[in-house]
């Protein structure tokens, strides 16, 4: 069963998941009447994979595998989803739609997140579920269906049952065959095995040369406890694997931030003991949780990502206890929509500030504006719920702050906190954006598509105690910019704007582009990471007039073989050739035969004397942040004893 290898790992729960579903696949492989599977696990643990994964395997494999995340679609259009309509059943129903049950017809419906399924709608599912026929909203007529149903959910829906949140009769109709994908904090070792599996693909996929883990970064990776699951594993290595042009990636690059564990609870959050006379163990819990939840709320104002972040949980895990507890965010915080223009882009509200608490700083910052591209059908909200969420995950992943959101699209910041190279973090969120929907219509030719656009400036930030907030003006400017020619960008493309152009150059691959709708606005197309070594895009013109420079390079190599080390400085304005130049000679076949190793500086770094010669060292001999002078030294003689063992004393 080669589709149950997608399932990496060799952790003993890892493993009893495997087996008992080869059991269970082996049992009914000639069977057409399937038991429904209930697939337990935290957010990120691998849920939609695992369902995919039986499905290929099992006996329904030749027919369609239909996904749908109950706490995606908004309530009032989750019925006609699942179950389909007849024309005119309600506004805008101008054809009829088969439902999810009838797509899915002879092969799988994996219906994820059950746990959030609206209680009006359980009863109708449990009824599909024991008659095998759906009836569509606006029939009279029941139409038999033949679909292999997968449930999954983050949360415990026994424990719903007696909360009369879920209906007891469905949980045990779903729950036939159950199992339970351990978080990743239990599993040991596989968190490197994933680690370096993620690391290894990425590589692969942006072209990118091998990179390994250091010591350091897998000490940090297994005691890390990872509230995302392998989903944040993924975007971890993707994004320090992007950001990272060492060949060993150390701790610090993981950065591993503890903000995003569960911060412990703050002692107003815990009732007095005499409070708590006679109410239930599960009771207290509960009290203790909504006040950690609201506390959380209050502080970001309602914003649900934020609140998550701080909690230490995931968003769906965050929604589905504001429904439990019936919190509703109060009218006047309702986040504006990006359809209208911004108004402000805010890091996080905070309470009022006293006067000469504002400190005032000029930085670089990145906008990222994505527009989901929808078609005018009653499925367009549902896709792109879905497809909303994973842009929220890779641009957080890549250190953005998402400001504006709206059912079509989602308005992000990079550099209000201090980070270096803020429009690089953006153009690779783009980049991954990109690549997800490629791969996502390659699996369903329904999947919409996305498009982005980059602009980049030199801004006053302003800090009011923990938040950060752009000028005003310079916001409305920069809004203005992205405007001006998003209007022209096709489905699945990236632009940059012209200003933030030069800060991608040497990365990327950033080419022209006509808009053919009069668009005001001048931009590029990101097409893609560069090739070259030195970072310079694939923009290359014919190099000339620099014969003589490569000859003294040349030359200069010849000495350094024959014993008489060389240190060549090559002084210049910016843009006249410097990088092109070493470029040029490493690829010529004087530097063919010879170890090229590449560094460069940081702005950060101006205060350390040669500090990029001191990175270059330490990734060439392996030195991480923790080796003492001993391990350095060994470090050190290993290496230059590979290279010539007669200089061993």
């Amino acid at each position: 069963m080669a589709s149950l290898d997608q399932l990496i790992g060799d952790s003993p729960g890892l493993v009893a998941v495997r087996t008992q579903v080869e059991q269970l696949l082996r049992r009914h492989s000639e069977t057409r009447r399937l038991p429904p599977i209930l697939i337990l696990g935290e957010t990120g643990t691998g849920k939609g994979l695992l369902a995919r994964a039986i499905h290929e395997a099992g006996p329904r494999k030749a027919g369609p595998f239909v996904a749908v995340n109950c706490a995606a679609i908004p309530e009032t259009l989750l019925e006609a989803e699942l179950f389909g309509f007849e024309r005119g059943a309600f506004t805008d129903a101008h054809h009829a739609k088969a439902g999810l049950f009838q797509t899915a017809h002879r092969g799988t419906l994996f219906l994820d997140e059950i746990g959030l399924l609206p209680e009006n709608l359980q009863a109708k599912l449990l009824t599909v579920l024991e008659d095998r026929a759906v009836r569509r909203l606006g029939s009279t007529r029941t139409e038999a269906v033949d679909v292999w149903i997968i449930a999954a959910t983050s949360e415990d829906l026994k424990a719903g049952t007696r909360r009369r949140g879920f209906r007891e009769e469905l949980y045990h109709r779903l729950a036939v065959v159950t199992l339970r994908l351990p978080p990743l904090r239990e599993r040991g070792k596989d968190i490197l095995t994933l680690a370096e599996h993620f690391l290894a693909h990425t590589c692969t996929e942006y072209g990118l040369a091998p990179k390994s883990l250091a010591e350091d970064a897998r000490a940090a990776l297994v005691a890390y406890q990872w509230p995302g699951n392998v989903r944040e594993v993924a975007n971890v290595m993707e994004r320090v694997a992007l950001l990272t042009d060492a060949p060993f990636l150390t701790a610090d690059r993981l950065d591993l931030a503890a903000s995003r564990r569960a911060s412990p609870p703050q002692g107003h959050d815990v009732p007095p003991p005499e409070a708590l006379e006679g109410v239930s163990l599960e009771e207290t819990v509960e009290r203790l949780e909504r006040a950690r939840i609201l506390e959380a709320l209050h502080r970001t104002r309602w914003n649900i990502s934020r609140a998550a972040s701080q909690l230490g949980v995931t968003r769906h895990i965050l929604r589905y206890r504001l429904r439990k507890y019936g919190l509703r965010a109060p009218a006047e915080t309702t986040a504006p929509s990006i359809l209208a223009e911004p108004e402000s882009l805010t890091v996080e509200p905070t309470t009022a500030s006293r006067p000469g608490n504002v400190q005032w700083d000029r930085r670089h910052v990145a906008l990222l504006r994505a527009d989901i591209v929808t078609a005018s059908s009653v499925r367009t909200v549902p896709d792109a719920g879905s497809v909303l969420e994973t842009l929220v995950d890779k641009v957080q992943s890549f250190g953005g702050q998402v400001e504006e959101v709206s059912p079509t699209g989602l308005l992000a910041v990079f550099g209000l906190e201090t980070v270096e190279d803020a429009p690089r973090r953006a153009a690779h969120a783009a980049l991954a954006i990109q690549k997800i929907t490629v791969h996502a219509r390659r699996d369903s030719p329904e999947f919409l598509d996305v498009r982005v656009g980059l602009h980049a400036s030199e801004v006053l930030v302003a800090r009011v105690g923990s938040a950060a907030r752009v000028d005003h003006d310079a916001k409305r400017e920069m809004w203005a910019q992205l405007e001006s020619f998003m209007r022209s960008a096709e489905p699945g493309t990236v632009l940059v704007s012209e200003a933030a152009r030069p800060f991608l150059d040497r990365r990327f691959v950033v080419v022209s582009f006509a808009a053919d709708n009069g668009a005001a606005g001048k931009a590029y197309r990101l097409a893609g990471l560069g090739r070259t070594a030195l970072g310079l895009g694939e923009q290359l013109t014919p190099l000339v007039a620099r014969g003589r420079e490569l000859e003294q390079l040349a030359l200069a190599l010849e000495h350094a073989r024959t014993g008489h080390g060389q240190v060549i400085g090559v002084v210049g304005e910016a843009g006249v050739g410097k990088s092109r130049l070493f470029w040029e000679f490493i690829e010529s076949h004087c530097g063919r035969d010879s170890l090229i190793l590449v560094s460069s500086a940081a702005s950060y770094g101006k205060a350390t004397p040669y500090l990029p010669v001191v990175d270059l060292l330490k990734a060439y001999f392996q030195i991480e942040p923790r080796d003492d002078a001993s391990k350095i030294r060994a470090r050190v003689t290993e290496k230059v004893l590979s290279l010539e063992s007669a200089l061993a004393p």
